[in-house]
């Protein structure tokens, strides 16, 4: 076993960088701790170990001593942090399994950051796979979620994930590796445990003594089959869709071109992207998202907060709860140059003149103002009722957008500027006609520069 970890560590390119060790106490999470404390030096390792008290059992605070006790005994550093999931779940109206995931690793997130940390380690095995993916499939998924959990993913890795439980037990038996024993893994309460204690007996015993190595394998080839879809749809960037300020755009008149089977995968691969979801959507919504495409500007379904809605020519996919809320005042820092950002844009303001004021004022992507305003100079959201002041008079900013052509969600997230509560300019857009310029002025220029 220890061979084959070694082999595990050295596919991940981990010797001399540093990696966060998630220990709950268990015999999966021990039996790593053992492992990577027994290669540490070899592959010159910087091992952090992190415990994350759910307290949501009355043994969690014994959990967490018994960690910190056995990383004082191997000489590593140890981070704790409790919190009360079920509050948190709650008040986010959340599953107490999705409040602890988020909870969980924004905590190792964090002692990664603080240690200067590579990589997070986890200690799922090769059960723990194979229920995911039954799971799944008890529940209703795609091609993706038959993945289960992978070995590798960005900075996270799963080293013991090809060991199988009775290995694990094996390797803590023969090395008398101590451990703490989760009693509600032996609850019949959530469907996780009723696979695990009932029914894969049942496929072992009666069906498949290689169920494991079964389902790892079907894992295996969904990987491969989800990398080459993912690999063609991103292959047709720029030709058929584009991502923009977190949001997808698919070129509908080319959409409907293609095969309905292809923008079937096509639509599950967004939807995943989007809300990390494995699960996917099912074959009922897929078909409620083709037929949109026949739809009118403005009609749009939602599912699990992704929206997916007719723009004019385009399909926009998005999660509805990405946008930004903008408040923001402006100080001119130096004397020629200051530079703000927001989260999909950076504001740069500079020393100008009336001369280049003349020569550019033209640009809708410039306001010119005088420097004496910048004091009362802010930037929102748009509001509704918002309207310009223009050379003929009044208009209102719901119907430049129309003229424009600018989407309702792509609205939301446009940088409004005020002066004194007066809209002054709508970057890209449009510019008020008050507050202008004229010679004898200190001019300052403003620039909206989008993060795409």
């Amino acid at each position: 076993m220890k061979n084959e970890f070694l082999k595990n560590l050295k596919s991940y390119n981990l010797e001399g960088f540093g990696v966060l060790l998630a220990v709950s106490g268990g015999k999966d999470s021990m039996t790593m701790l053992d492992l990577f404390n027994y290669f540490k030096y070899e592959l010159k390792l910087n091992l952090v170990v992190c415990h994350f008290n759910h307290s949501l059992r009355d043994d969690a605070d014994r959990d967490e001593k018994f960690v910190k006790t056995q990383c004082e005994k191997y000489g590593l550093k140890f981070y704790s942090k409790k919190e009360d999931v079920l509050l948190y779940s709650n008040e986010n109206k959340l599953s107490t399994e999705e409040g602890a995931r988020f909870l969980r690793y924004k905590f190792f997130d964090e002692v990664k950051r603080i240690e200067n940390l590579e990589y997070i380690a986890t200690a799922h095995n090769k059960n723990d796979l194979a229920e995911t993916v039954i799971m799944r499939i008890l529940r209703g998924t795609g091609i993706n979620g038959l993945i289960g959990i992978q070995s590798e993913r960005g900075d996270l890795i799963r080293p013991i994930l090809n060991f199988s439980r009775d290995e694990i037990e094996k390797y803590i038996e023969e090395n008398n590796i101590p451990f703490v024993e989760d009693k509600t893994n032996f609850e019949e309460l959530y469907l996780r445990n009723k696979i695990r204690l009932n029914l894969f007996p049942i496929l072992k015993n009666e069906y498949n003594p290689r169920i494991l190595d079964a389902i790892s394998r079907l894992s295996n080839i969904a990987f491969d089959y989800s990398t080459i879809s993912r690999e063609y749809i991103a292959s047709k960037e720029g030709l058929l869709w584009e991502f923009n300020k977190e949001k997808i755009l698919v070129y509908i008149e080319k959409l409907k071109l293609q095969s309905r089977s292809f923008r079937n995968i096509m639509y599950r691969e967004f939807f995943e992207f989007i809300s990390k979801d494995p699960d996917g959507i099912n074959y009922k919504i897929i078909e409620e998202i083709d037929n949109l495409i026949f739809s009118k500007t403005g009609k749009y379904i939602e599912i699990k907060n992704v929206v997916f809605k007719i723009e004019y020519d385009k399909l926009l996919i998005y999660d509805k709860n990405i946008f930004e809320n903008l408040e923001m005042k402006f100080y001119f820092e130096n004397l020629d140059f200051s530079l703000y950002s927001t989260k999909f844009f950076d504001i740069i303001i500079e020393q100008s003149s009336f001369e280049e004021f003349k020569n550019l004022k033209q640009n809708k992507d410039l306001l010119f103002i005088n420097k004496k305003y910048l004091d009362f100079l802010k930037i929102r959201n748009k509001e509704n009722g918002d309207f310009l002041e223009l050379e003929f008079g009044k208009k209102k900013l719901k119907d430049i957008f129309i003229d424009e052509k600018v989407s309702k969600d792509i609205r939301k997230n446009i940088p409004i500027f005020e002066i004194e509560n007066n809209i002054v300019w709508v970057p890209n857009i449009r510019r008020s006609n008050r507050y202008l310029v004229d010679e004898k002025d200190d001019i300052i220029k403003i620039r909206v520069l989008s993060k795409e």
